[in-house]
């Protein structure tokens, strides 16, 4: 019974594991893999709350709200990303399902994890391909543009495109592996 918390964090792993194989093939997410997953991941936890926990009522309070918190955060965080570009909206439903997995606030810990870790793959792809130079005049015009809007029309910006189901696959490990292994969580 002891591990049985454990189950969530494995099964997000392995959804996050697919959608990294596929991201890597076909430069999408399936909405056959993360729609199920969010709803999974809500109902595995109140499952497996409700049977560690002793009933129902702790099953709804340790596992299904802090689900539907962390579904919901990581939704809205990275619909926002989706709506300006940066990811894709697989990405947004696949991080959706991995709040919906690893729950509120870890929640917070994967937004955090996966943006570094999709921040340090895309400066790799960008020196792999020669391209460091653009892509960051590219997101210092972009990040301009956020902060002070121009009435000029703007010239088209060419960001690359990265697998970002690998940075969510990376950053929701370092999130469980942090949960058992405190001295590697970030402060």
């Amino acid at each position: 019974m002891r591990l049985l918390p454990l189950l969530p964090d494995l099964v997000c792993l392995a959804v996050c594991a697919v959608a990294t194989v596929l991201d890597l093939r076909s430069r999408r997410i399936p909405n056959w893999l993360t729609v199920p997953s969010a709803l999974g991941g809500l109902l595995l936890n109140l499952v497996v709350f409700t049977v560690a926990g002793g009933g129902l009522r702790e099953g709804l309070r340790l596992g299904l709200l802090p689900a539907l918190i962390g579904a919901l955060f990581l939704l809205l965080g990275f619909g926002f990303l989706g709506l300006i570009r940066f990811v894709g909206m697989g990405d947004v439903k696949l991080m959706a399902a991995v709040g919906a997995f690893l729950r509120w606030p870890s929640a917070i810990l994967a937004f955090a994890y996966v943006a570094l870790a999709g921040g340090v793959i895309a400066l790799a792809y960008a020196v792999l391909r020669g391209r460091l130079g653009p892509v960051l005049r590219n997101l210092f015009t972009l990040g301009r543009g956020v902060v002070a809007p121009r009435r000029a029309p703007a010239r088209k910006l060419e960001l690359h495109r990265i697998p970002y189901a690998l940075a969510i696959l990376l950053g929701a490990a370092w999130v469980v592996v942090a949960r058992y292994v405190p001295a590697l969580s970030l402060p």
